[in-house]
């Protein structure tokens, strides 16, 4: 009985580690979170991306003058009344003359505090 309940107790303690083992090398290649000096590189291969403010009841106009401009929208925060663009500079700074835009700036490229503090970019 005792040499019985110890095998048994072995044979779980086995199949633990190996679980263990197991799970731990496949979450360290997850491809779902890259590492980090990846994840820069990544970003610095997007297209920029821009903040176009534009004032209250102008949106459909706002819209218009971004297809005009070959602007594609990537997002719409609409209670701040801003569209995130992807688009040429150069057209993106030419939307400033308009009466129905605010303001347009570069989206701020975040980073990491640590990254920041230790000048890992």
């Amino acid at each position: 009985m005792k040499k019985l309940t110890l095998l048994s107790l072995f044979v779980i303690g086995v199949n633990a580690l190996l679980a263990i083992g197991m799970s731990s090398s496949s979450l360290a290649n997850n491809q779902g979170f890259p590492f980090v000096d990846q994840r820069q590189d990544q970003a610095e291969q997007q297209p920029a991306r821009y903040f176009v403010k534009y004032y209250q009841g102008r949106e459909s106009e706002v819209r218009s003058l971004l297809r005009h401009h070959n602007i594609q929208v990537v997002e719409f925060l609409g209670e701040q009344r801003v569209l995130t663009v992807i688009g040429e500079k150069s057209e993106i700074d030419k939307l400033s003359d308009y009466d129905a835009v605010e303001y347009t700036e570069q989206e701020p490229i975040r980073q990491l505090m640590y990254q920041k503090d230790h000048g890992l970019n």
